[in-house]
């Protein structure tokens, strides 16, 4: 994670209200880029660790790259990146 990655993260973790509640969200991503993982925070506020292949409420994991993920929804893909401030 780079500085800038690394402020924004302390800042979205730091701040009430940063994240949505009731709403999916990619907080990180790690990993080598043949095996790249991800941190996201579930609508019930549980944090997860995800790889290509992962089962979420809103679909499928097809693909984890350094945007965000990208996930299979009814046989169309949509791209959920990362979170930004």
């Amino acid at each position: 994670m780079t500085n800038t990655q690394a402020t924004k993260a302390e800042t979205l973790a730091t701040t009430k209200g940063a994240l949505s509640g009731r709403r999916l969200s990619l907080l990180g991503l790690f990993g080598p880029q043949d095996a790249m993982q991800a941190l996201v925070r579930l609508p019930s506020g549980r944090i997860q660790t995800v790889t290509t292949g992962s089962r979420l409420p809103i679909g499928r994991i097809v693909a984890i790259d350094a945007q965000g993920l990208l996930i299979d929804h009814r046989g169309e893909t949509r791209r959920l990146p990362i979170l930004t401030n």
